[in-house]
């Protein structure tokens, strides 16, 4: 088998995410089972003590298997002597790690900044296990800062930081999902929109908000503004090729010409 690493046991870890999510109780048991079989199926080990060594995996992830390892135990012990009591305990243990696992599942998807999703969270939601198709199909909107690297030279990173802040929670007010796809780069998400046109009148109503608004540092006014190219996908439709029309709009939108 191979050595168990880092890598191994986030892959496992975010497989049984995805398999667990939607449940109100995980039971311990049944992670453990399901935990075991990734293993299995990576042909590796299963010890989480080993993680006590990844230093590259989040403490907070560390605790959480650790924790839920001696829960499991409880489980067992409880069952061998019929511990009714014992078994309500494991409830409540079991009911706290589901928050836990919650809590720890918003920090893998979410920016940390912007506290909107991050690339893993859309990989996760719309793409095929291939990170390279969409599952399904919608609108996507590819939003990106313009001069933005002229703000941070001239205020500093951290205005440059209360910048993104600011735009991704007024792209959050057009209904889509707003991940941040990179440093200075948004994308939006429309599922129930299936009309380019709806969707990018949204994104405009907030573009045209910013270019009639000014930010101030000190005394100080700067405008924030960006370009944006809005395209329909299907399922099926590859990442690439959705993010290149989407490209070619919002270069076009920087050009000023009129997109219909």
């Amino acid at each position: 088998m191979d050595r168990p690493s880092n890598q191994h046991h986030t892959t496992i870890t975010q497989a049984i995410k995805a398999q667990i999510e939607q449940l109100s109780i995980v039971y311990p048991a049944h992670y453990a089972k399901l935990y075991a079989q990734e293993a299995k199926s990576l042909n590796v080990p299963l010890d989480p003590s080993d993680l006590l060594s990844a230093e590259l995996l989040d403490e907070r992830m560390v605790a959480y298997v650790l924790a839920l390892s001696d829960c499991a135990q409880h489980a067992l012990n409880a069952m061998q002597i019929d511990d009714k009591q014992a078994f309500v305990q494991v409830i409540e243990e079991t009911k706290a790690l589901r928050q836990e696992l919650e809590s720890l599942r918003q920090a893998v998807y979410e920016d940390t900044l912007t506290k909107s999703y991050n690339r893993k969270w859309f990989e996760a939601n719309y793409l095929q296990e291939d990170h390279s198709t969409f599952k399904h199909s919608g609108v996507i909107a590819f939003v990106d800062l313009n001069r933005f690297k002229a703000i941070n030279d001239a205020f500093g990173h951290l205005v440059g930081d209360r910048v993104l802040i600011h735009v991704s929670h007024a792209l959050k007010q057009s209904g889509g999902a707003v991940v941040r796809y990179g440093g200075d780069e948004f994308i939006v998400l429309f599922a129930n929109v299936h009309h380019v046109s709806q969707a990018r009148k949204r994104i405009e109503s907030i573009a045209e908000r910013y270019a009639k608004t000014s930010m101030k540092i000190e005394s100080q006014l700067f405008k924030v503004s960006f370009s944006y190219g809005v395209v329909a996908f299907d399922e099926r439709t590859t990442l690439e090729e959705v993010l290149s029309r989407a490209d070619e709009a919002m270069y076009r939108h920087k050009r000023g010409e009129v997109t219909l």
